[in-house]
Order: structure tokens, then C-alpha cells, then sequence
């Protein structure tokens, strides 16, 4: 026998978002199937106890998430699980933790954590074809040293590789996350001298431990890799920007020269009009060491 669900309104506050909820776990629970078409806003005004608007932008905000599909005149039909669009908003996510304080260190140090473990399942699991397949990722990159475009695209594809390599779609997964920002990591570095070949050569060491499947061997050499390019990068944006300020200061400082000399010429010894000096910009405060400790 079946019985009747007694389905309380929703709340008034932040109705939209537990609207959304709602139908998600109404299709979670199979009462809406994939492919299916949801109840008409009406019905669903009266099932949740809410107005129009918050109906409305529950199916908007289930559409962004890729859950169910709307269509101008029709009613909101649930669709298939979407990995493209919910890759594409964690990326976008994923950009946001980079441009944030801090972000590129901790984005570095998830990596690690990720990469390191990577290395090791890999070398567990790993196959014959999976071996194979590595090393002529590893061949590729060997073969673009000198092509900084091409050695960064298969520096990354080797990463790529390793991912594959345990079956688990969700280290897939995590690398595409992530994979934007690490074309941008290897973009800045490739600029370093030698940059490349020590990347082959850590490369090298992370094949060799992975086709001996000696998993420990395969963890050390990728967390030495990662340490290597993460402080690298940090490098590489510390001396581009002392280098580009100490440009700007030699170029004004020509040009404030040329201005008095032109000055001097122009109306005898009369002195140029001086500039104040560029402000400095502001360092962090000084943090006072805790109490208690030596």
C-alpha cells in the first residue's frame, strides 16, 4: 500500500535554494527519472508551498548545476549527469583559488599531496601498455627540448599519463582541474635556463621507479619533481617583478637625467622643477614573536 508523503512548505528563507534540493532529491530517489519532464510550476508551487519566482529560479539554478534542461513553452526535463559542465564551473573555481592570497601555494601543496600519491598507485598497478604508454609520453617530451610550446604540452600530457595509468576516473578528473594552471606553472618556468632538461631528468626518475614497480622510489621522485617546479615558479615571479621594477626605476631615472639636462640648455642655469619621489609600496607589518617561545 502506498502512502502519501505530507510534504511541509519550505521555508521562506533562501526558498530557491531548498526548492533545488528538494527536486534533487526527489530525483535522486528515482521519483523523477532521467529524461523525464518535471511537474508543471504550478504543481510544483503547490507541492513546496512557494511562489512563481522561487520556483523559477530553482529550476535555474538546477539548470546551471546540470541537472535538468529547460526549454522556453516546455516543462524542465531531467538530464544525464553532465562531468563537462561541472569540470568546466571547477575550473573556473579553480582559477579563482589561484588568483586569491596565498592561492598558488596552496594549490601547489594539493598537488603534491595528489602527484605523490599518483606515483605511488601507479607504480602498484601499473601494466605493460601503461608502461609503454608512459615512456613514449616520456619520448615525446624528450623530443621537444628546445620547443618551449611543445615541451610544455607534453610535459603536461605525461602528467596526464600517470593519472590514467591507476583506472580511477577521479584522478582524471582532478587532473583536468587542475591542468589550466599547470600549463601556466610550466609557461613561467620553461623561461628559467636548464629548466627543461631538469624536468626531463625528473621525468626520467619517475618512469625508471614506476616501470621497477617500486612504489616508495616512485613517490620520492615525484615529490622531489613537484618541490623542484613549485620553487621554480615562486622564483621565477620573485626575480620577473625585481627586475621589471628595477627596469622602471633605471628608465625614469633616464629620463628624469635627459629633463634636467634639457631643462639646463633651454633656460640657462635655472634649475629643473623637482619631482617628488615615487611612493614605496607598503610592506605586511611585523609580526612579534609569541610569548613563551624561543
Amino acid at each position: 500500500m502506498e502512502v502519501n508523503r505530507v510534504r511541509l512548505p519550505v521555508g521562506r528563507r533562501k526558498r530557491a535554494h531548498d526548492v533545488a534540493e528538494e527536486i534533487e532529491s526527489l530525483i535522486s530517489s528515482g521519483e523523477f527519472a532521467v529524461g523525464s519532464a518535471l511537474p508543471s510550476e504550478k504543481e510544483l508551487m503547490e507541492r513546496f508551498g512557494v511562489g512563481r519566482p522561487a520556483v523559477r529560479e530553482a529550476l535555474f539554478l538546477m539548470a546551471q548545476h546540470g541537472v535538468v534542461e529547460i526549454a522556453s513553452g516546455k516543462r524542465a526535463r531531467v538530464i544525464p549527469p553532465n562531468g563537462g559542465l561541472i569540470a568546466a564551473q571547477m575550473t573556473a573555481l579553480m582559477k579563482r583559488f589561484a588568483s586569491a592570497p596565498q592561492g598558488q601555494e596552496q594549490i601547489s601543496q594539493a598537488r603534491l599531496l595528489f602527484e605523490s600519491g599518483l606515483a605511488w598507485q601507479s607504480a602498484q598497478v601499473a601494466t605493460s601498455e601503461d608502461i609503454a604508454r608512459l615512456k613514449g609520453a616520456l619520448d615525446a617530451n624528450v623530443a621537444a627540448l628546445g620547443n618551449r610550446a611543445e615541451f610544455v604540452r607534453t610535459d603536461v600530457a605525461f602528467h596526464y599519463e600517470l593519472a590514467v595509468i591507476p583506472r580511477n576516473p577521479i584522478f582524471t578528473f582532478v587532473h583536468e582541474l587542475i591542468v589550466e594552471w599547470l600549463i601556466d606553472q610550466r609557461t613561467t618556468t620553461i623561461h628559467m635556463p636548464d629548466a627543461d632538461t631538469l624536468s626531463v631528468r625528473d621525468h626520467t626518475a619517475i618512469y625508471e621507479a614506476i616501470a621497477a614497480r617500486d612504489p616508495a622510489r616512485a613517490f620520492h621522485e615525484m615529490v622531489s619533481h613537484l618541490k623542484l617546479v613549485s620553487r621554480l615558479y615562486a622564483e621565477s615571479k620573485r626575480l620577473t617583478e625585481e627586475i621589471l621594477r628595477g627596469v622602471t626605476h633605471d628608465v625614469a631615472r633616464r629620463i628624469e637625467q635627459e629633463q634636467r639636462a634639457l631643462w639646463a640648455s633651454s633656460f640657462g642655469a635655472q634649475a629643473a622643477p623637482r619631482r617628488p619621489a615615487p611612493a614605496k609600496p607598503a610592506r605586511p607589518p611585523r609580526r612579534e614573536p609569541k610569548a613563551g617561545r624561543a
